[in-house]
């Protein structure tokens, strides 16, 4: 809706002001406005106003006889359906505070800007009221609904998920989408989430809901993964299903009959609901980590929770709650607690999802303090899943203003790169196979065994080889074994990634020895992958003997407690042992550096080890290209303290 089309009310008892506010409002196309000098005055004009009532109200603050608070108190009650845009020359703080009470008294808020009043801004709010108007006619009614009528309309399979894109900020490319619900009512259109879902919560009658939001919502990601776009699918759990000791394996079982591994299916539970003491609940939480799926904290910031409390369960995401980020980029408060949540989300190693973006200024603003990923109405509304597809395929990272170049086409002739793909899971295997050939790989060959790999290379060469290591009879290490210590016709040099998930510690030390060239981690995200891509086709390879590979033990059951024999160094010193557990920092020149530090030649002189304990390099190692490069993929699992070096 534009300027022209909008019935605009100026509440300021300074005529000056006044009228600045009449003359920026047609210079923008207004023509409909009308004008009081207090709140009474206001509400008379307003309450006459029957064949052409006013949609938004531009109000002061601090006015004669009655204020813009008392103002905004009386049209919350009478309950008048118009947007407000509140200026002052108060305190931003005390603004702030004005503006979330004009949300609690139901008032639809754009904005609340400090004066003097620029045209930009006043422009930017007024666009937001279409698109509030969009969002609000989701609900057509203002029918409260009782519980017989929601649990019917659930049953009658009325209810369904529509998507909300989510992008890298980084890039500007799509990675995902929140799986929101809408119920579909015969006589009153699209019903929002509000009208049903908190009566469903206060009952204890949210399950059915969440398995058939599930349920649809899994459905979709298998659709949009054959249509050859990779993303992950968010979807909300409630508290109350968390208290079900059964929960884990029933949404497992939900989402893999669907044909969709866990790994694509990010469940958002609420900061309150994450913060439970309940056993089940946790259990519950420990158990989906377990079973693949990515946990976020939804809504954070609007609970109790203490530090300490975050750290309890292993989530990924960490999503930021949109009464936060709006107007944060003008509010200096709120600009502290979206810095400072992104800031603990990156200490915590977690993704920070900022969720309510809604202007250019928003994801410019979310984008220079290192928020990762946003969502809003800036990017797109929720719509159903036939829109969304079709939003996939004519999205163009229209949003990032500048979206560097793709990693895997710095890589020379790289259409001509044979890869071979390694992979027992059927799933997982094609959608390896989308991606490269998305990035222009086309010259691709897949094989579901290690065994039809190594029968493979008497007849064909490959320039790349990704390979899973969790395969039946023999396991992706063994065949990156046998391929470095030249075992198979396979040569030795041959670049070789890892397909693997940062959860399964005890392969990570020994995909090193093997001099891998890189992990892939489950998920496959593509703006992940390429990159990753890129960086194993470019490093330098350099390999120890072939003896030195085979003494490497391989086999997955006893990783945890093996001793492993690691590579023998350049300069032909003994064999190295991951499982040596001596130390000596007594030598001369041994200093304590950070990763971006470390350089080729360079001795370790103690034991590295990941945060859970597991060994990945032993002391005396000689670091090369290919091992620094790991331990920079390996960053988030290591201690933070430095790593203690000699020079060669």
């Amino acid at each position: 809706m534009k300027p022209q089309d909008l019935n605009i009310l100026i509440v300021e008892d300074d005529n000056f002001q006044r009228q600045i506010l009449v003359n920026i409002l047609r210079s923008l196309g207004a023509t409909s406005i009308q004008e009081a000098e207090n709140g009474i005055q206001a509400l008379e004009i307003i309450r006459g106003a029957q064949s052409n009532p006013v949609e938004i109200v531009i109000c002061d603050l601090n006015m004669p006889k009655m204020d813009g608070m008392e103002f905004l108190r009386h049209i919350g009650k009478e309950h008048h359906n118009i947007a407000v845009i509140i200026t002052s020359a108060l305190d931003s703080k005390l603004l702030a505070s004005v503006s979330r009470m004009t949300e609690l008294h139901g008032i639809k808020l754009l904005g609340a800007i400090e004066k003097p009043v620029l045209l930009a801004t006043l422009k930017e709010l007024l666009s937001k009221y279409a698109k509030s108007e969009s969002s609000a006619k989701e609900t057509t009614s203002a029918k409260k609904f009782t519980l017989d009528e929601i649990s019917n309309g659930i049953r009658a399979n009325q209810v369904e998920p529509y998507f909300q894109p989510k992008v890298d900020l980084a890039t500007g490319r799509l990675v995902g989408a929140e799986a929101l619900a809408r119920w579909i009512h015969p006589e009153y259109g699209v019903i929002g989430p509000d009208e049903f879902i908190p009566l469903l919560e206060q009952c204890s009658k949210l399950d059915e809901l969440t398995f058939m939001m599930l349920e649809k919502a899994a459905a979709a990601c298998h659709l949009f993964h054959n249509n050859g776009h990779i993303l992950t699918v968010s979807v909300n759990l409630s508290l109350t299903s968390l208290n079900d000791t059964s929960l884990a394996d029933k949404i497992t079982k939900v989402v893999r009959d669907v044909g969709i591994d866990p790994q694509y299916i990010v469940l958002e539970v609420t900061e309150s609901a994450a913060m439970t003491d309940g056993a089940a609940a946790l259990e519950n939480l420990a158990r989906l980590c377990m079973n693949g799926f990515s946990l976020s904290i939804d809504d954070y910031g609007t609970g109790y929770s203490s530090l300490q409390q975050l750290t309890r369960i292993a989530f990924s995401e960490l999503k930021i709650d949109q009464s936060f980020v709006k107007d944060f980029a003008t509010n200096e408060a709120l600009r502290i607690v979206v810095e400072s949540s992104v800031d603990m989300a990156r200490k915590l190693e977690v993704k920070s999802i900022a969720e309510g973006v809604e202007t250019r200024q928003d994801w410019d603003s979310l984008k220079g303090i290192g928020c990762d990923t946003v969502q809003g109405y800036y990017i797109a509304r929720p719509m159903p899943v036939s829109e969304f597809n079709e939003f996939i395929k004519n999205y163009k990272h229209e949003p990032a203003s500048e979206v560097s170049k793709p990693e895997a086409h710095l890589i020379p002739n790289h259409p001509k790169i044979k890869i071979l793909v390694v992979e027992d899971d059927d799933f997982t295997r094609k959608i390896v196979l989308r991606v490269l050939q998305d990035f222009g790989f086309t010259n691709t060959v897949d094989v579901n065994s290690a065994q039809s790999a190594i029968k493979l290379f008497e007849v064909e060469k490959f320039d790349l080889i990704i390979t899973d290591v969790n395969m039946p009879v023999m396991n992706g290490l063994k065949l990156v074994q046998l391929i470095r210590a030249g075992k198979t016709h396979a040569k030795p040099e041959t670049r070789i990634m890892v397909l693997t998930s940062f959860s399964q510690t005890e392969i990570l030390g020994t995909a090193l020895a093997l001099d891998v060239n890189g992990f892939l981690v489950k998920p496959i995200i593509p703006a992940v992958a390429e990159q990753k891509l890129a960086q194993a086709m470019s490093e330098r390879i350099h390999l120890h003997s072939p003896i030195a590979y085979e003494t490497i033990r391989t086999e997955l059951k006893s990783l945890p407690n093996i001793e492993i024999n690691h590579l023998t160094n350049n300069s032909g010193g003994k064999a190295i042992t991951l499982g040596n557990k001596t130390r000596n920092n007594e030598e001369e020149n041994v200093r304590h550096l950070s990763i971006r530090w470390l350089r080729p030649q360079m001795i370790l002189k103690e034991n590295v080890y990941l945060k859970d304990g597991t060994m990945l390099l032993s002391s005396g190692h000689k670091l090369t290209e290919l091992s620094i490069n790991r331990i920079n993929d390996l960053e988030i699992l290591l201690p933070a303290k430095g790593i203690a070096v000699q020079e060669a």
